[in-house]
């Protein structure tokens, strides 16, 4: 692995994707600003947290058909060939779909993100205190790593699937979610039977009701920060070492 090959191998796709990219941002930028008039539209049927609602909606939806793009070619034979034959190692090219579509995406969505916010609170307030979105508020910046871990699952599928990637990975990911959440919420009945669970986070937290009122459980501070380490670090680590050796295989 060279890093002057991984340098080479960035100015190549920024030179040959720009208009792409250029596109793709102000499409981004429309979509934004198109979802904070449609709040501001139906404001009273919304309950605050206006702007952490489209910034969660836009990030994952840009992040999810931006990170399709980087293995696209694989979706067609000859367009396959042409990405194996690229001169670079498996392992550039994985750290290049890696550099693209996490810290290149997240900087670039943000600066649109708040230059979108900036606009929609210039064109709507009036009285000239408008905030923006505090990402550091409430812990809301760990969004970002659950990020990382829809980034590796469609990076993943992108490989695995020949045709339709990112349709097929959106619906695997959906049935896979929904399976843990209905097997961790089974299991929560079985060891707490004398409970209602309501609803649950793995890894996280439990929702449960007793005598009309729905209490909160979270995980104890030590089982905490290993549930932390392991969704932040372990399974976006474990899904990129999948694309690594996936793409490894198909190169031999």
């Amino acid at each position: 692995m060279s890093s002057s090959t991984l340098s080479i191998l960035v100015q190549r796709q920024f030179t040959e994707h720009k208009k792409i990219y250029g596109i793709g941002i102000l499409v981004l930028f429309a979509l934004l600003v198109f979802m904070f008039l449609v709040v501001h539209q139906w404001q009273d049927s919304f309950s605050g947290a206006v702007q952490n609602g489209v910034f969660i909606i836009g990030l994952f939806i840009s992040g999810v058909v931006f990170s399709s793009t980087m293995f696209g070619e694989l979706s067609s034979p000859k367009s396959s060939i042409w990405l194996l034959s690229i001169p670079a190692t498996h392992t550039e090219k994985v750290l290049l779909s890696i550099f693209l579509s996490v810290p290149c995406f997240l900087v670039t969505y943000l600066m649109v993100f708040y230059l979108a916010d900036i606009l929609y609170q210039y064109v709507i307030n009036t009285e000239g205190n408008s905030t923006l979105l505090d990402l550091t508020k409430n812990n809301f910046y760990n969004f970002f790593f659950q990020y990382l871990v829809v980034n590796g699952l469609i990076l993943l599928g992108s490989i695995l699937f020949n045709r339709h990637s990112l349709i097929k990975t959106v619906l695997v990911c959906i049935l896979l979610f929904a399976s843990i959440n209905y097997v961790n919420s089974g299991l929560l009945s079985i060891l707490i039977p004398e409970a209602s669970v309501v609803s649950s986070l793995m890894f996280d937290s439990f929702l449960f009701s007793h005598q009309g009122e729905n209490i909160k459980v979270m995980m104890s501070g030590s089982t905490d920060i290993i549930s932390t380490l392991f969704v932040r670090l372990v399974m976006p680590l474990s899904l990129w070492f999948a694309v690594w050796l996936k793409l490894k295989e198909k190169e031999v």
